[in-house]
């Protein structure tokens, strides 16, 4: 076992290398680190510099083309106000125009009469001017325009800066239509020289700013320590005459600084040129960069060692847990034996090798193990599983591996066995191990095992494949007393059709397919009167897939996949429409008997159930009869007895099917809530093979008759059992004398032609 999984141990060679790895580029990183940290306070700064500089020329230049646009929408404000005073021609007013101009946003609007006198206007002192010759409206009026838009200029009569717009309407009168500049030009204002180095003076970190001309001479400066205000430095001069950018770390006054030269261009918009105006010099104090440069890489070196320390102790740790990790993963806490993952991988390799050694597995069910869990509670079964462990244990050797497969399922793979008799052998002595009981805390239990067996062979390519294989032989060994059970293709075929059976039920069900799934009716006649007073509903299954199956097969894999509930509700509802078709053709007294499973009957909904599809299919709850058999009554007898006196007083009769081959007594059907008793075809057939004298039918009748029950007889065949019952005065028969099950068509008319 253990050389099985040294692999999953961490190797030494590497941990020592992905140390040396780790270390290495903790001092590589260390070092990268702190040149990128100055490289980029340094970056940060020049960066910076040229950012000014760029804003700064940018600014220049787009000064004058930010002159042009404001033109431009200053006249467009005035067209578009024009054009919404102009609607109100014959209805202007002071108040109007006062009004106008605040939804407008425009200063002024004066209207003038064909003199050139403002007759109404939104500024009251304004009302009563007349333009005069050399005035801009003055010309605007005598010409032949019909609008013009001024320059933005003084205004004589005010005094302000304002941008003006004339506009003639109807019989010579006009409009004028004005905007203050004042906020323009302080906008303008804010592109001078001056005002850009003061706020480049203002921005945190620049210790002084300095504007040079072409010829080396600073013109504009906060501070600098250049001798004469002109720049002498050769490599600095070098840099301004070849237009590039220059920057340096120099020492002044024991202060060491960052300085950068900035070519400065301002577009020339007439002819699309750039040109060169001077260079913006910019210096930054390093102390407070360098203080931060320090701190920073203080704190990433901390934090570096602080990650280097953790991944060793991270590695040193995980070297160190990863046995409690493979055991954690690869074996059962309780019995220490490896567990299904670990059985998974072993196979997995073992078929990767492509070995010829014969290799086989064993898979071990503890049957009533889970009832000792639920009789005696968890930690006893534990206690149990532990003993249970230690006997197979001793079974173990070289070729044979056991593991914990899951809760009381041991697996057994074995190698280089010599051929099946071996295997029956070591089953053998397994099966032995468990013949005498463990004793856990003074209690005696007896455990039983049976085994499935699969050999591995080479067509196996996937461990899934062979544990499928393997439970498959497991569910095999019900079929033989042998205790064990090898795997092979009769035991998948039958599992395939039980899947394929399950399928067609689903369907059935959910399609309401009643091709695939129904009912044959077989007649119940009176002995008496010889007229049939009743059915027993049949179920049949017929697909294109399968063919006709059995009911016992049907039904045991119905009630196996948990399918017996709504199965049963479809053959009671199939049922109850037959018995609406018979009182609807006039049949009112007949009654149709229905089989039910001791598991609908212990559903808390049955009744519930029973009487929904009664009012569904609308049929009288009294032509309804419901058949159980004693094998129900096991162990629960008191809670079905009660469900079976609620079915009653909702008027349906109950018989109990089968009588005399399970546990009922005489003492029990005094108690128990029946209308009829059926009578096993066991009992029917001695009466044509044995004496006279050893034939208690005739007992059973009687007796049934004195606890006031209706007997019926099934499967009578001859005319000498029918004649014994007749004179025994039995109620009821049905069998293949007079007939078999039948389809309902066939049903309803035998009992046309047998009643009428």
């Amino acid at each position: 076992m253990k050389a099985e999984h040294k692999f999953k141990r961490l190797d030494t060679k590497v941990f020592i290398i992905s140390f040396l790895v780790i270390t290495m580029i903790f001092f590589g990183i260390s070092k990268i680190i702190i040149y990128s940290i100055r490289e980029y306070y340094f970056s940060r700064m020049q960066e910076d510099s040229i950012n000014f500089a760029k804003s700064y020329s940018y600014s220049l230049s787009k000064a004058a083309e930010a002159k042009d646009v404001v033109n431009e929408l200053l006249e467009e404000k005035l067209l578009v106000a024009s054009r919404a005073i102009a609607l109100y021609d014959g209805q202007y007013s002071n108040q109007l125009l006062k009004e106008l101009a605040d939804i407008l946003k425009v200063d002024e609007i004066a209207y003038y009469n064909a003199q050139g006198e403002i007759i109404y206007s939104n500024v009251d002192a304004m009302v009563g001017w007349k333009a005069y010759e050399g005035h801009l409206f003055y010309d605007f009026m005598m010409s032949e325009q019909a609008s013009y838009i001024a320059p933005i200029k003084q205004d004589s009569k005010t005094g302000k800066y304002f941008k003006y717009a004339y506009f003639k309407i109807s019989d010579d009168r006009f409009l004028e239509i004005g905007v203050k500049s004042e906020k323009i030009y302080n906008f303008l204002g804010s592109f001078e020289i001056r005002k850009l180095l003061d706020e480049i003076q203002e921005v945190e970190g620049v210790a002084k700013v300095f504007f040079i001309d072409n010829q080396f001479n600073i013109t504009r400066s906060s501070k600098t320590h250049f001798d004469e205000n002109k720049i002498i430095t050769p490599e600095i001069r070098n840099a301004i005459y070849g237009n590039r950018e220059y920057s340096y770390i120099s020492t002044y006054d024991e202060e060491k600084e960052y300085q950068a030269f900035v070519p400065v261009y301002l577009e020339n918009i007439k002819n699309l040129e750039n040109i060169k105006i001077g260079t913006l010099a910019i210096g930054q104090s390093l102390r407070e960069a360098e203080e931060i440069i320090k701190n920073l890489t203080g704190v990433i070196l901390v934090a570096l060692l602080i990650i280097y320390a953790l991944l060793i102790y991270i590695m040193i740790s995980t070297y160190q847990k990863n046995e409690k990790l493979i055991h954690l993963a690869y074996y059962d806490g309780l019995t220490g034996l490896p567990n299904e993952h670990y059985l998974k991988e072993i196979l997995t390799k073992e078929l990767e090798k492509n070995e010829k050694a014969r290799r086989a597995l064993l898979l071990i069910n503890c049957k009533n193990f889970r009832m000792i869990n639920m009789t005696y509670g968890y930690d006893y079964g534990d206690e149990i599983l532990k003993e249970l462990t230690k006997r197979i244990q001793n079974l173990e050797d070289g070729s044979k591996i056991l593991f914990r497969f899951s809760a009381d399922r041991f697996a057994l793979f074995m190698k280089h066995y010599s051929d099946q008799q071996e295997l029956v052998s070591v089953v053998n002595k397994i099966i032995k191990a468990f013949k005498d009981p463990f004793k856990v805390k003074n209690v005696e239990q007896n455990i039983n095992v049976e085994i499935g067996i699969v050999e591995i062979h080479n067509k196996y390519d996937h461990s899934d494949r062979i544990l499928k294989d393997v439970s498959i032989a497991l569910s095999g060994v019900k079929e033989n007393d042998a205790g064990y059970a090898f795997f092979n293709k009769v035991m998948e075929n039958k599992l395939q059709r039980e899947d394929l059976i399950e399928k067609e039920i689903r369907a059935a069900i959910t399609e309401n397919d009643t091709s695939k799934i129904y009912l044959e009716y077989q007649p119940q006649v009176d002995l008496k009167s010889n007229k049939i007073t009743g059915f027993e509903a049949l179920a049949r299954m017929r697909t294109k897939k399968l063919g006709f199956v059995s009911p016992m097969e049907f039904i045991d894999v119905a009630e196996k996949k948990q399918l017996i509930v709504p199965l049963g509700n479809f053959i009671l509802t199939q049922a109850s429409e037959f018995i609406r078709d018979l009182t609807d053709k006039g049949f009112k007294d007949i009654k149709v008997a229905v089989n039910v499973s001791g598991i609908q009957l212990l559903r808390y909904d049955f009744t519930d159930t029973i009487m929904k599809i009664i009012s569904d299919t609308g049929i009288e709850p009294s032509s309804l009869e419901l058949e159980i058999t004693e094998s129900v009554l096991l162990g629960n007898y008191n809670i079905i007895n009660e469900k079976l006196k609620n079915l009653r007083n909702h008027q349906i009769e109950i018989a109990l099917d089968d009588f005399g081959t399970g546990y009922s007594s005489f003492a029990r059907l005094i108690e128990l809530n029946i209308d009829t008793l059926k009578i096993d075809r066991y009992f029917i057939n001695n009466i044509s093979i044995k004496d006279s004298g050893d034939i208690i039918t005739g007992d059973i009748i009687s007796m049934a008759h004195k606890l006031g029950l209706k007997v019926v007889a099934e499967g009578v065949e001859v005319p000498e059992q029918k004649n014994y019952l007749m004179g025994h005065h039995c109620d009821r028969m049905q069998g293949y004398l007079f007939s078999k099950p039948l389809s309902k068509e066939k049903a309803l008319k035998m009992l046309f032609n047998q009643n009428k």
